[in-house]
């Protein structure tokens, strides 16, 4: 690390990402996923290299208890009809179908579900995801589960319950990957302290740098590199810079009123009120301080230097976020980001590695202790 040279592009690079929210974005846009105005589509991911992707099932937090499967469905139907019924990526749910897919020139597509409310409490509704193709989870999201605590939710669990003891074992039995972005600090202890596989963080950065409760503290970047386990960097810059977070937060507030306004006489509509308060976070977002490749690259050094080079990766958040950084407006960016980790010092074996061998060699490990295929 941080030998100085002239940037050379990378041949052959092996481009993986652990999160987008591109799968969301189908199912609520009449939008093709060859090309559209979402940050991630074929022909942004042709431009930009990469070779495969993990799709989150994102459903907001706003359906549960008793509506968030049924949205978590037809987000995966999403997915089956726009992307894998056309042939436009191949679904892989091991290392071995994802190398045989990139092999053959197609994208390889991964599921992971992005919040543990999508399950309603139930493992075997756990069970029937894993059946159809699932291949991760991340617990939370931005509020609490029964069974777990997030990170931007008041404390309740302090960690896990015994039924998210349970929900944990049993993805480590079944080889999914256990992803901890969007849970609590108590929450990540406790799943270390109760499975022995390598766990994730898909999509977060670093504490130190930019102070908000989504990002890791340096102990548990430590605790999860020591396990083998993965971090992806987040690309949205209100979790690269504070400033950045201060700014969009008190900007959303402004339209507190006009919000509730708008929402008055449809509060037991979840679609409803999940589009408006995305409409008012793109609002609040807009004319944000500038952040750039640098300070994206910032976190990933320091993950780098605090877990080691092995632990680091890329977790965009691609369709996901409302801004981002300047030099990585979408997919098609990737090799400018590559370009920028060799500028600041990286060598081509270990930009290679956070571009996307080390997310390929953790998903390897999952599989060999879960006893996949």
């Amino acid at each position: 690390m941080k030998e100085k040279g002239n940037a050379a592009k990378i041949k052959d690079l092996f481009v993986f990402d652990a999160h987008c929210d591109t799968a969301s974005v189908l199912a609520e846009q009449p939008w093709d996923f060859r090309s559209s105005p979402a940050q991630l589509d074929l022909k942004k991911i042709r431009k930009g290299g990469l070779k495969a992707q993990v799709f989150a099932i994102w459903v907001d937090p706003l359906f549960a208890p008793q509506r968030a499967l049924k949205k978590g469905l037809q987000v995966l139907q999403a997915m089956e009809q726009k992307v894998f019924a056309p042939k436009l990526a191949k679904k892989v749910t091991s290392v071995a179908e994802m190398d045989r897919a990139v092999g053959a020139g197609q994208l390889a597509a991964w599921l992971f579900l992005e919040g543990g409310h999508i399950i309603e409490n139930s493992l075997e509704v756990l069970a029937v995801f894993r059946s159809l193709g699932v291949s991760g989870m991340t617990l939370t999201h931005s509020a609490n589960t029964d069974w777990a605590d997030a990170a931007t939710d008041a404390p309740r669990a302090k960690g896990l319950t015994p039924l998210g003891r349970r929900i944990v074992a049993q993805m480590e039995r079944s080889g999914m990957a256990i992803d901890v972005s969007h849970a609590s600090d108590a929450t990540i202890e406790t799943v270390l302290g109760t499975v022995d596989v390598p766990i994730m963080a898909s999509h977060s950065n670093a504490r130190i740098l930019c102070s908000v409760p989504r990002n890791l503290p340096d102990h548990l970047i430590r605790a999860l590199a020591g396990r083998g386990g993965f971090i992806g960097v987040n690309f949205f810059p209100a979790f690269i810079l504070r400033r950045v977070s201060d700014q969009i937060e008190a900007d959303f507030k402004k339209f507190a009123g006009e919000i509730s306004a708008k929402t008055r006489d449809r509060r037991d509509d979840p679609d409803f009120l999940s589009k408006v308060e995305w409409e008012y976070y793109l609002r609040a977002a807009a004319g944000a301080d500038t952040v750039g490749l640098d300070n994206v690259i910032d976190h990933v050094l320091h993950i780098a230097e605090t877990g080691g080079i092995d632990c680091v990766g890329l977790g965009s958040d691609f369709d996901g976020i409302p801004c981002s950084p300047v030099g990585l407006a979408d997919a098609a960016a990737f090799p400018a980001l590559a370009a920028a980790l060799q500028k600041r010092g990286f060598r081509e074996a270990e930009v290679r590695k956070i571009c996307g061998l080390n997310l390929r060699r953790f998903l390897r490990r999952v599989e060999r202790k879960g006893g996949a295929a």
